[in-house]
């Protein structure tokens, strides 16, 4: 009697002992599954929500004033009366706002400033666009002083003058209170004017971005 409970105890421990096991084997396997599952997630998370770059994008350029024209006597005189206004689309490919600080626009002639133009600060809904409308005159005496009396004259016979426009947008994105980019946009556009009828003849823009 006393062997054949000692054997009926062994086998009720060895039975308990795989039980054990078998539960241990699957916490470990339904465990292992939800660390994949978590894993794909978050990769997929990370694709979707990952702060994109905004962009800028010069949308038009016109131009209107009187032509320029370089008096010479009784004695030099430059007399340049023209204002760009320069319509400007900022544009959020997130999922989230894109609030940007004060948008700036800087006019070049000749690689040195001649005019500029601020934009207060605002937000770029989530797959969004803003739009952004700038006004600039193009200032005489910054004009002569990159040029010269001489390369202004001779842009004027020439009968175009070429300008460089820059437009820089600084902002950040914050997406689902987890996620916090600074975000920069950047546009370059290099846009010629003729001197007769102060229109735009040709331009061209190239667009950047930092995060």
């Amino acid at each position: 009697m006393s062997e054949s409970g000692d054997t009926v105890a062994a086998a009720a421990r060895k039975h308990g002992y795989r039980r054990r096991r078998c539960v241990l084997i699957c916490v470990s396997f339904a465990v292992l599954v939800l660390l994949l599952v978590a894993a794909a997630a978050a990769i997929v998370a990370l694709a979707v929500l990952r702060p994109r770059d905004a962009t800028t994008e010069l949308l038009s350029v016109n131009a209107t004033g009187a032509a320029p024209s370089v008096v010479a006597l009784p004695t030099v005189n430059v007399q340049l009366n023209i204002t760009f206004l320069l319509i400007v689309r900022v544009s959020n490919p997130n999922p989230a706002a894109f609030r940007h600080g004060a948008a700036s626009m800087v006019l070049l002639y000749r690689g040195a400033e001649v005019g500029s133009a601020a934009v207060p600060a605002g937000t770029v809904p989530s797959h969004g666009a803003e739009t952004l409308r700038l006004n600039m005159t193009v200032q005489a005496d910054r004009v002569v002083a990159a040029a010269g009396i001489g390369g202004l004259l001779g842009d004027v016979l020439a009968g175009e003058m070429e300008f460089e426009a820059r437009t820089e947008v600084w902002g950040r994105v914050k997406i689902l209170g987890l996620v916090r980019r600074s975000a920069e946009a950047r546009s370059v556009c290099r846009v010629v004017i003729g001197v007769a009828d102060v229109k735009v003849r040709r331009q061209e823009c190239h667009s950047a971005a930092r995060l």
